[in-house]
Formats: C-alpha cells, sequence, structure tokens
C-alpha cells in the first residue's frame, strides 16, 4: 500500500470518495431498504460505467499531452472502449452487465499496466498503483453485487 504515501493527497481523497457510492448501493440493497433490490444494484452498475468512461477520459488527457514523436492513435481508441464497454453494460440483463463491467475494469487495469511500463513519464508509478487499488475496491463492490442479484 505504498500508493498512500506517494499519490497526491487530492487524488487519494477522492478516489477514496468514488468508491463510497459501489458499497453505498451494496449496502442498500444487502438490507432491503431499496422498493426492490435491483434498484440499488442497477444503480451501482450506472455509477460503475460512468467512472470507467472516466478512466477512459484519462487516456485522451494523456494523448493530448503526449510528445510529438508517440504512436498515441491507440490511447485515442483505448480512451472510447471504456465508454462504449460502459454503455453497453447498461443495455444488458443486469447479471450479464456486471460481467461486462467487471470485465472492463480488468482490462483497462491490464492496459493501464502496458502503459505504464512502456511509457513511464506519462503514466507515474504511484497512478498505477492507486488505479490497481481502486480496482481491486470496484471489482470486489461489482462481484458482491451479483451476488445479491435475486
Amino acid at each position: 500500500m505504498r500508493f498512500l504515501s506517494t499519490t497526491p493527497a487530492p487524488a487519494l481523497w477522492l478516489g477514496i470518495a468514488g468508491i463510497l457510492p459501489f458499497y453505498a448501493c451494496l449496502l442498500v440493497a444487502a438490507l432491503g431498504w431499496a422498493h426492490h433490490p435491483l434498484i440499488p444494484i442497477n444503480a451501482m452498475a450506472i455509477y460503475a460505467a460512468v467512472v470507467l468512461s472516466f478512466l477512459g477520459a484519462a487516456w485522451w488527457g494523456l494523448a493530448v499531452h503526449a510528445p510529438p514523436a508517440l504512436p498515441v492513435g491507440r490511447f485515442y481508441v483505448w480512451g472510447a472502449v471504456g465508454v462504449l464497454l460502459g454503455w453497453g453494460a447498461l443495455m444488458l440483463p443486469t447479471n450479464k452487465g456486471l460481467a461486462l463491467l467487471m470485465a472492463g475494469y480488468l482490462g483497462q487495469n491490464l492496459v493501464d499496466h502496458g502503459l505504464a511500463f512502456r511509457h513511464p513519464s506519462l503514466f507515474p508509478r504511484w497512478l498505477l498503483s492507486f488505479r490497481r487499488a481502486l480496482t481491486v475496491g470496484v471489482v470486489l463492490a461489482l462481484i458482491l453485487a451479483s451476488a445479491l442479484l435475486p
């Protein structure tokens, strides 16, 4: 958990705050506080799709600020993949949508690792560790939500 000491404080606190809605939805679903158990789980899926698109948007930011000699076409492509996966997940039945979102987060994390090792000047080490930890938290929440499906 070295990332805790190396991540800039605003990113750390906002990242932690960004995980809270996942677990709030789980709590509401698990305790039966909604009119129907799918309401908080679908709310989580929608939030997960939005966050996945946010992760992809970071790739666009990296591409825009990359040195001119760097081939950034795939950065733009991967930046759009999260949005499309998230949208597609919302069109599926909840169980399949949650599975697609999990795949999207895990895929994003793998691509993050590839970028971090090929272009360390664009993707700082603290960001890789931080995004990995957040991905674990999100995927765990999505797995637990899947277990709560009626």
